[in-house]
């Protein structure tokens, strides 16, 4: 299959905010997108949500979460 060099994008978390999170706590990263092989397939992220549950996990204290059943 021919593809055109493209690269991936994602954003990742540089350190852990204490307070609100800045910029500074997440750092761009680039690389290329590897061939994609027989039985894959390769996907494109066009709307992502972050809902607030995310704001703990960010930290880096032991959160016991309750199970919702």
């Amino acid at each position: 299959m021919f593809q055109t060099q493209q690269i991936n994008r994602r954003i990742v978390l540089a350190s852990r905010p204490h307070g609100f999170p800045i910029s500074t706590d997440f750092r761009l990263e680039q690389q290329p997108i590897p061939e994609i092989k027989e039985r894959e397939l390769l996907l494109r992220t066009v709307f992502l949500s972050l809902d607030p549950y995310m704001r703990g996990r960010m930290s880096d204290e032991h959160l016991m979460l309750r199970r919702w059943n």
